[in-house]
């Protein structure tokens, strides 16, 4: 099937000896993006209600952080058939917070898929085949989340990123590692040894801190795309089924055969 939007390419991982390119991408078409119209989003727990216009590349910083003051949940629940994954979201990666809530909050996620499982890699989702995803993208808007990216918040095991556009590995000088809003993976890969890491170093010209070497011999990671892509959260329980999930038999093209549906709620830890 595919999964592609005449709004929205779906997310391309490449795998090569279970370590793929940092070259994975969204590529949102090119346009002029939604018009401008009312819509109301309301905070589910006092009934505040925040008045905001569609979300597109003008407007998002605004529109994030007006979401955001309002919305103050910092924790989302993954539901699967294989059980729950419990992420608790970083307060240093504010505008990915607050997006990440508002998707949530209006069920866009709800009846998505992990489309795109890597194991020893990642598992990848926020994706669907159903039609109504385009209704959902056209009741928030087009638009990329400026790069929030820090060099505390690394690829480790159970962490949680956005990917970028495409067009930053096309020309670096023009575009930036803007986030793609709607698709996201989990970082699923284990212990890495010091062997592993200086190979890693090699192949993609980079330098892993010590103390980042620490963290991903304890618990593992994928320092190659450590400064690439934004992290804004790490799981906090509910790792097995993310291995769970990883296990899953694939097609070709990293594809579950059988489709892992997710629904996903935001609340305050």
């Amino acid at each position: 099937m595919k999964i592609i939007s005449s709004f929205f390419l779906a997310l391309l991982l490449f795998s090569c000896d279970n370590q793929p390119p940092k070259e994975y991408f969204t590529k949102p078409k090119k346009s002029n993006y939604i018009n401008i119209t009312n819509l109301k989003t309301k905070k589910t727990d006092n009934k505040k209600v925040l008045k905001t216009n569609l979300i597109n590349n003008q407007n998002v910083k605004e529109k994030l952080f007006e979401f955001g003051n309002i919305n103050n949940e910092n924790t989302v629940v993954i539901t699967t058939k294989f059980g729950d994954i419990k992420i608790k979201l970083y307060e240093n990666t504010p505008l990915h917070r607050s997006n990440f809530i508002l998707l949530s909050k209006r069920n866009f996620f709800d009846s998505t898929i992990f489309y795109r499982v890597i194991k020893n890699f990642i598992i990848q989702g926020g994706n669907s085949d159903k039609n109504n995803r385009l209704q959902k993208m056209a009741k928030i808007g087009m638009y990329r989340i400026p790069p929030e990216i820090n060099t505390l918040n690394i690829h480790k095991r159970g962490a949680i990123a956005m990917a970028v556009q495409e067009q930053y590995y096309k020309d670096p000088s023009k575009y930036n590692l803007s986030s793609s809003p709607f698709s996201f993976y989990i970082v699923q890969k284990g212990p890495l040894s010091d062997n592993y890491m200086n190979e890693i170093e090699k192949k993609y010209k980079i330098e892993i801190p010590e103390k980042n070497r620490a963290t991903y011999r304890k618990v593992g990671g994928s320092p190659h795309l450590d400064n690439e892509y934004t992290v804004f959260g790490e799981v906090i329980s509910g790792m097995s089924i993310v291995d769970k999930i990883s296990d899953q038999i694939t097609d070709g093209k990293n594809r579950p055969i059988e489709n892992v549906y997710i629904t996903i709620k935001a609340f305050k830890l």
